[in-house]
This record gives C-alpha cells, structure tokens and sequence, in this order.
C-alpha cells in the first residue's frame, strides 16, 4: 500500500522556555525532527510532509539539505487536527495510507512502526497506544465492552472514570487517506482547549462503524513525547544508552556507560577502549584497537586511524590522526592532521583560532611535539621533526623534516637521524 508521511513539528512548547524551536532540541546530538525523519524513512514513503509553525524558517533552514521534504506552514496553530488539515492540498486525491508522526517523540523502533503498519490492514485507522501507571496528562484510549476503539479523549476533557484507563494515545498514527480527509471536514472546536483534535476522528470513524485499531507498544519508553527540559534530559539518557549498547554489541569496549557521552551517528572500531568521563561527539570516527579517555573530549570530525589514542583531559575538534598517533594528556588539538606515529606532549596546544579565522596545521609522520609546545597555525611540523618542551612554532614558520626545534619562538637545535623507511 502506498504511504505518505505527515508530521507535527509546529509547537513551541511554553514548558521549554527556550527560543530554540523544540524540535530542533538534541536528543544523543541529533535534533529531534531528525530523530522523527529516519523514523519516517522506514516506513519508506513517497512523501514527508512537514507542519512547521513556530520559528517556520529556522526549523526549514536547518533541513534545507534533508532530500524529499514538502514543508507546510500551521498558522495559527490551533490543535493536532488542524495541523493535518495543512496537508490537505498534498493528500488530495490519494488513495493510500497516511501516517502521522510527532516531531517531538525521537525514540519509537523501526521494528514498531512495521508492527504499526501490519496491525493497520483493513482497517480505516490504527493508533499507536502504550500503557502507563500514572497517564497523567495523555489522552486515553476507549473501548467499548468488545475491546474495540471507540474514542480518543484528551485528558482535560476525561468524563469520570476515564482517568483510570491506563492505557494512552502515542500521538501516532496510521490513517487511510480519503477516511482521514473526510472526517478532516467534521471537526470542531467544541472542546476543554478550543482546537481541532486529531483524536476526534478516531471517534468519527468508529462512530461511521469504520474499523478502527490500535497497536500497543510494549516499551513505552518508546513514545516519550518532549514537552519539558526534564522530558529532554530522559530521552537524551535512553537514546544515549541505545548508541551505547550498539557499540558494545560491535566490540567496542565501554568501561562505564553511565558516566560516557557518545552522541548518535558515532562510528567506533572494534576492540577500542573508551575510559569514563569521556565525550564523544557526532562526526566523530575512530578506528580499531584505540584507546579514549578518561575525560576525552572528542569534538565534530575528529577521525582516529587505528591504534590511536586520546588521553586524560585532551579535546579534539577537526582532528585527524593517523595510524599510531597519540595524544596522552591536557592537549588542545583543534584544525590539524596528524601523520602516522605522532607523539603529542602533555599540555601541547594547537592555536588553531586568530581572533577572526580558523588555520590548518600539519603534523608529518613519527613526529614529536614535546610537552607544552605551541603550534600557532597555519604551520607545518615536517616527518620526523621534533619540539622540545615550551616550545613555540609562530605561523608559517614551518619545521622541516627531520629538524629538532627549541624556544619561543622556535629556533633549529639540530637534525635528527630519518627513521628508515
């Protein structure tokens, strides 16, 4: 059956107070609408529709290069139904299933949308629904004496007794398209908030003695809807410990998760150690047999070859190591390649930044920067080359292979015997 994809990334979420769209929030490193987009990319669709709202152009901005999004702009936002009836012009005339996500739940399994998606034959609509202990604000799902759905109603507007059901609406959904555009036209605002609610087509359709479904989630961890910081914190655990998890299962040793931060999109090679306290970020790559840590600080494109390793209080950004090399402690590294074999001294800083841009540094193979040395970038360190210790390299005063330099500024000691090749 053909599928299109509609998601709600509209809100602004007062309970964040934040400027910050709440769907451009990070989860693990990765924006929440990002998170729901891959979520969507499973369910392979022939169309993602976007609702934007609040900050429209930011969150359009940041997806800009995202390959098949149709953005449509909710405004004023005025309820989950009304958000859908944005779509209307791109699910005309379509005759397949349309499935609605919410931007701000990054955590539901691909495996549970294709459950999603089998429990929704023959019928006109199928809800997402989990059970919790304590619903709280969700919405409820009702069914008659028969076990079938027969309403969705939000929790400011549960009549007695509906507060004791425990089991809640996800918020996602799957829907035949000309059922969901139909009932589209019926809603109203005659309810606890005055908007259009998504949920009252649920009630339409069973009502209309359509086939209405629901899937239960068995983790509910999965359908955490962001609405809070506290609700960001959570979900950035869970999805953290899912990267985490992944990675031990390839090999990768992990010594604590707990007290680790690996954003997702991280790739690490087998048999690597990761000390704790460390912070790995996304675009990072690390190869095979590599030690990390403890209080690593590994930022965006960072890329170790094998047997490398990033030692006690040593941040990275744009770092390149090959093979061999090592950074053992209380370095800066930012903006520079590193040959095969490198040795990184204690306290060594890259000066990558001269108060307007950023430079590129150089560093040949089996080199060795001695401890406190200074490398003010943009500047070459040759093969073989050598620092000793409080050294300071200006800009463009290149150290040739094989050449030992000392002082600051850097001036030429000796030359060292090549190393055989």
């Amino acid at each position: 059956m053909a599928l299109k994809v509609v998601i709600l990334a509209a809100g602004k979420s007062t309970r964040m107070k934040s400027d910050t769209p709440k769907v451009l929030h990070r989860v693990a490193g990765v924006p929440l609408l990002r998170w729901v987009l891959e979520q969507a990319a499973t369910l392979e669709p022939e169309q993602i529709i976007v609702i934007v709202g609040h900050e429209a152009d930011r969150v359009r901005k940041a997806f800009a290069g995202y390959p098949g999004l149709t953005f449509v702009t909710q405004q004023p936002q005025q309820g989950t139904g009304h958000a859908v009836m944005q779509a209307r012009a791109q699910l005309a005339g379509f005759a397949g299933d349309v499935a609605v996500l919410c931007g701000d739940v990054p955590l539901i399994q691909p495996a549970t949308l294709a459950a999603l998606r089998a429990a929704h034959a023959g019928h006109a609509a199928t809800v997402l629904t989990t059970e919790l202990e304590q619903p709280g604000s969700y919405g409820r799902v009702v069914r008659d004496a028969s076990g079938r759905v027969t309403a969705i109603v939000e929790a400011r507007d549960l009549a007695r007794g509906q507060e004791r059901i425990h089991e809640i609406n996800s918020g996602t959904y799957l829907f035949d398209a000309p059922a969901l555009l139909a009932c589209l036209d019926r809603l109203t605002t005659a309810n606890a908030q005055g908007e259009y609610y998504l949920t009252d087509v649920i009630r339409l359709l069973a009502a209309d003695g359509r086939p209405v479904a629901a899937h239960l989630c068995e983790d509910s961890r999965e359908v955490l809807g962001i609405n809070t910081r506290q609700d960001l914190a959570l979900c950035d655990t869970i999805a953290r410990r899912r990267v985490a998890d992944a990675l031990m299962l390839s090999g990768v040793t992990i010594l604590d998760p707990a007290s680790t931060y690996i954003e997702a999109g991280v790739q690490i090679g087998p048999d690597t150690v990761i000390y704790p306290f460390s912070a790995i970020h996304a675009g990072v790559t690390i190869g095979s047999h590599c030690e990390i840590g403890p209080f690593a600080h590994l930022r965006g494109g960072t890329k170790l070859g094998n047997n490398c390793k990033v030692g006690a209080f040593v941040e990275t950004k744009n770092a390149v190591y090959g093979a061999g090399s090592k950074s053992g402690h209380l370095a800066y590294l930012g903006d520079v390649t590193l040959g095969r074999n490198v040795n990184i001294g204690a306290g060594s800083i890259v000066a990558n930044y001269d108060g307007e841009r950023k430079h590129h540094t150089e560093i040949g193979d089996d080199a060795f920067i001695g401890c406190g040395t200074v490398l003010v970038a943009p500047v070459k360190v040759g093969k073989n080359a050598q620092t000793g210790a409080n050294t300071v390299v200006p800009r463009g005063k290149d150290v040739p292979d094989n050449t030992v330099v000392v002082g600051a500024p850097a001036r030429v000691l000796k030359t060292r015997q090549g190393k055989a090749t």
